[in-house]
């Protein structure tokens, strides 16, 4: 399977990105703009590639770290033009947080003095996406 052959279906998606269906379809509402990023439309049926959903995956993980979803999803495919080493890193600052609500005080980046930063193992992430998608496609359907 090749890394941006989008072979998957929304469920299928959801599935090997660790999404919850009805996030995963949030996200496609609230980000339509960035979809053709990480998905294809063709016959009324969103489609994604292992790339697509590395892409989700790693966005999930830059949210967490204080991103809009936007944001999130161009960082994802900045990093993700092709499969990245094993060993890969994508290391981020951490945006400001509230330290009296613990919310995320948007687009308001850490202090350079504070070195809060987030690091991600993109290749890690895409290695184990890249393997689960060949898990799946792989399994045979059994028809009883």
């Amino acid at each position: 399977m090749a890394w941006t052959e989008r072979v998957f279906t929304r469920a299928e998606a959801a599935t090997l990105s660790g999404l919850h269906p009805v996030t995963l379809d949030v996200l496609l509402h609230r980000t339509k703009p960035l979809a053709p990023l990480y998905s294809e439309k063709r016959k009324g049926r969103r489609w994604f590639s292992a790339k697509d959903i590395t892409v989700l995956c790693v966005a999930y993980e830059l949210e967490r770290a204080g991103r809009n979803w936007p944001t999130a999803i161009a960082q994802g495919f900045q990093h993700l033009d092709t499969p990245p080493p094993d060993d890969a890193l994508l290391v981020v600052p951490v945006l400001s947080v509230s330290s009296t609500s613990g919310r995320v005080l948007t687009g308001l980046p850490a202090l350079f003095s504070s070195g809060s930063m987030i690091v991600l193992p993109i290749g890690s992430i895409a290695s184990e996406v890249v393997s689960a998608c060949d898990q799946l496609k792989e399994t045979p359907f059994v028809a009883v």
